[in-house]
């Protein structure tokens, strides 16, 4: 089995990842974006894994800003998808609170490569 996460740093998130790993075998990858690059290395410490692994991106970008050769090299191999990852903020605009909580979470069409 393997798992992705979006929203790990987050507090459902963190609860989610603790919970798989202490009830699922498998690998768990997790959306993150750059600059919460610290926060998610210092909670894999914390939880003494290397089944966790992070996958950079963005749920703001296209695709979701994770590089087009992971996604290859992944697909098809992911059995389940958590998407946790949203904004909280009361006062969002409804342009952002779509653009993150739902347009986020559409596929996106991709170039495919030659060859």
């Amino acid at each position: 089995m393997s798992y992705f996460v979006t929203g790990a740093t987050g507090f459902i998130g963190r609860h989610l990842v603790e919970e798989l790993l202490d009830h699922r075998k498998g690998d768990i990858f997790v959306l993150v974006r750059p600059g919460s690059r610290g926060r998610i290395d210092a909670l894999i410490r914390r939880w003494g894994t290397d089944r966790v692994i992070p996958v950079e991106g963005d749920l703001g970008a296209p695709g979701p800003g994770v590089d087009a050769a992971w996604v290859d090299a992944n697909a098809g191999s992911i059995d389940h998808f958590f998407h946790l990852a949203a904004i909280y903020d009361m006062t969002a605009d409804d342009a952002t609170n779509d653009a993150m909580n739902v347009d986020g979470t559409l596929p996106r069409a991709r170039p495919r490569r030659a060859g």
